[in-house]
């Protein structure tokens, strides 16, 4: 092969991965924060996370990409591991769409016609309303028009690679040539990190006749099983989420590649008739039809597979304990877009939250559950969430997404004070504790600390309950001084007891103020029964 089919050949697969990357950028930015609520609204059932994933990858085009994103989404909580999987199974049949592109557009027309008008419109709409959400899908465009530009090198570099790529030999080696051709496009797909790149390649070069119909089915296989290698180094020390989406996504891949390679045969004539018959058939026509149907026979499985792999994934795979200091939703690959990353810190926080008011419950009151956690828990976690925050402080966002990271900072403070004051407190006798509350006070103070029957307060009765907590704290003391006076106690034990009452008021108003931020939600009001309702739930 000439250096310039060898340049034209480096320079298609460069644009195809440009193309594809500036796709994807540019699409979720335009998308920005509007994408959690699309993906909580369009998660719900199977069926529709399946077309959601389909939906995003046939636009992006690239299921990598989609795969990598549903990680971090994952990651942050916004998307539960069932949601994502599916999503996940949805996307594999959407990649399929990139090979139509090639086989049905890229293929036959002067790629220039297309490519050349979507680069220069796409551009210009990025350089006229710069920052803008037009600006955002001009890049997508243009980036669509690079994409095109790829394939047609692609195809002027193909014309002679039969000289140089040894595929025609291992098409003649019967069932080790089939292998042989499912890791080659395994490897190609590892390698250039793009199933889609990789199946614009395959093709590419079947149109010049260098592959055989079988050959180019198992390189389809190859190139659909390669793709995990994506989602298996995205995971790579992420969370516990992240390694668990990226284990269902290679069980899946293997077990849709193993049913392809074991119906190779039959599935290949299927493609084939469905395409015109082996005399009127295009073999890049027929290996699009032979990619999409394993890819909906594949999702077809998982109807039936999916939960047993879930459940056997879970197992294996586990999060860590609520006191374990190891993050359980902050890595790379929320960092990507600002929303996930102020998700996923807003769920580490809550961990936090929840361990510090569990520790905080049998402070005021011994019979109340809650495990003692150790201090370099929560201190480990909140250095950890610290540190997450300026690395994702540094990235670019919108402004509702840079208000909330400083509204999530600001909780990381209180969290931070808050545990200071649960660690002085656990420094009291607990007989200072204990006297110098009253029952009312008691179970005011403990119902701050009940972190589920907060967040269902709306402000404006949290509020009402800090007034009743203040107005209780007033007549303790005055209780507190008239014993001083008649002599029941010692002004040393009182003094005491009081303090512990400060320490108290003081970590229920950083509570509410934690609150506040962690659970924006706020609920109407209950009435006047249903306070002592949701006390006897």
């Amino acid at each position: 092969m000439s250096a310039t089919l060898l340049t034209f050949a480096l320079g298609g697969i460069g644009l195809l991965l440009l193309g594809m990357g500036m796709m994807t950028d540019g699409l979720k930015a335009a998308a920005g924060s509007s994408l959690q609520g699309f993906l909580e609204r369009s998660t719900r059932t199977r069926l529709r996370a399946a077309l959601v994933g389909f939906s995003i990858t046939a636009v992006v085009q690239s299921s990598s990409a989609v795969i990598v994103t549903t990680l971090g989404f994952t990651n942050a909580g916004m998307l539960k591991l069932r949601q994502a999987a599916w999503v996940v199974f949805g996307s594999n049949l959407g990649t399929t769409m990139t090979a139509w592109i090639v086989a049905l557009v890229g293929l036959r027309i002067k790629v220039e016609l297309i490519a050349l008008p979507m680069i220069g419109l796409g551009m210009l709409a990025r350089l006229l309303q710069p920052g803008s959400r037009l600006a955002h899908v001009g890049f997508a465009l243009a980036g669509f028009g690079v994409l095109f530009l790829g394939l047609g090198l692609l195809r002027d570099a193909f014309i002679d690679v039969a000289e140089w790529i040894p595929m025609e030999r291992l098409g003649t080696s019967g069932i080790i040539g089939i292998l042989l051709g499912v890791a080659f496009g395994a490897l190609l797909t590892a390698l250039i990190q793009s199933s889609s790149a990789a199946l614009a390649i395959i093709l590419t070069a079947s149109v010049t006749g260098v592959l055989t119909p079988l050959l180019g089915a198992s390189l389809v296989i190859g190139a659909n099983i390669g793709t995990t290698a994506t989602s298996v180094l995205a995971s790579i020390g992420a969370t516990a989420n992240a390694r668990r989406l990226a284990a269902v996504h290679v069980v899946e891949k293997l077990v849709t590649g193993v049913v392809a390679l074991a119906l190779l045969g039959p599935l290949w004539w299927v493609s084939e008739s469905l395409a015109g018959g082996p005399e009127r058939a295009d073999i890049s026509t027929g290996l699009a039809l032979f990619h999409t149907l394993f890819n909906l026979f594949g999702l077809l499985l998982m109807t039936v597979l999916a939960d047993p792999i879930l459940r056997r994934i879970e197992r294996r795979i586990r999060q860590p304990e609520l006191l374990s200091e190891k993050t359980r939703y902050l890595d790379d690959t929320v960092l990507g877009v600002p929303v996930m990353g102020v998700a996923a810190m807003r769920s580490e926080l809550k961990r936090v939250y929840k361990q510090l008011l569990g520790r905080a419950r049998p402070l005021v009151n011994s019979a109340e559950d809650g495990e003692p956690e150790r201090d370099i828990s929560t201190g480990a976690l909140l250095r950890a969430i610290g540190d997450f925050s300026s690395r994702l402080g540094a990235q670019t966002m919108p402004p509702d997404a840079a208000e909330d990271l400083l509204n999530l900072n600001q909780a990381k403070e209180d969290l931070s004070q808050l545990r200071e004051l649960v660690a002085e407190l656990a420094a009291l006798p607990a007989a200072d504790v204990n006297k110098g509350l009253s029952p009312e006070l008691e179970a005011v103070y403990l119902s701050f600390m009940r972190s589920g029957e907060l967040k269902q307060m709306s402000a404006k009765a949290r509020e009402k309950q800090l007034k009743q907590a203040k107005r209780l704290r007033r007549q303790r003391r005055t209780y507190l001084l008239e014993r001083i006076s008649d002599g029941k106690t010692s002004t040393l034990e009182a003094t005491r007891q009081l303090h512990a009452i400060a320490i108290i008021e003081e970590s229920v108003k950083r509570i509410v103020r934690i609150t506040d931020i962690l659970y924006p939600e706020k609920a109407p009001e209950p009435a006047a029964g249903g306070a002592a309702a949701v006390a006897r739930q």
